[in-house]
């Protein structure tokens, strides 16, 4: 997706936020489709970056996977058993002082999502 960035580069990938009160929006816009990424600065601080759409959806697309990863029917199945074995096995300390491992080790093998995670958190010292 994006080229490694050399010290020559990153420099010329800064954009001071003047070029845009100058009219030369097009012209940004312009070296975001050749170099593929701009950093619009403001006082020296960088505000924001503009990237080509292909880049931004190819993003997207690859957070989605990351955040929701595809799902069987019986993967979903035993997600849902893992939180509810969670749930009956393990009663969670006051206050929580059992460490991750010993509590997998408790509950068996497990396929992480954020529903998962936030219930071993309950119960055990991550």
């Amino acid at each position: 997706m994006y080229d490694t960035l050399t010290a020559t580069k990153m420099i010329n990938a800064f954009v001071p936020i003047s070029r845009f009160n100058k009219g030369e929006a097009g012209k940004i816009i312009e070296e975001v489709k050749q170099e593929g990424i701009r950093v619009v600065v403001k006082n020296n601080t960088p505000v924001c970056v503009m990237i080509r759409v292909e880049d931004y959806d190819r993003l997207v697309e690859g957070s989605n996977k990351i955040i929701n990863p595809p799902q069987t029917a019986e993967q979903e199945r035993r997600r849902k058993e893992f939180i509810e074995r969670i749930r009956k096995n393990a009663t969670p300390p006051t206050p929580p002082s059992r460490k991750l491992s010993e509590v997998i080790k408790e509950i068996g093998p497990i396929d992480i999502d954020e529903e998962a995670i936030n219930e071993l958190r309950r119960i055990s010292i991550i």
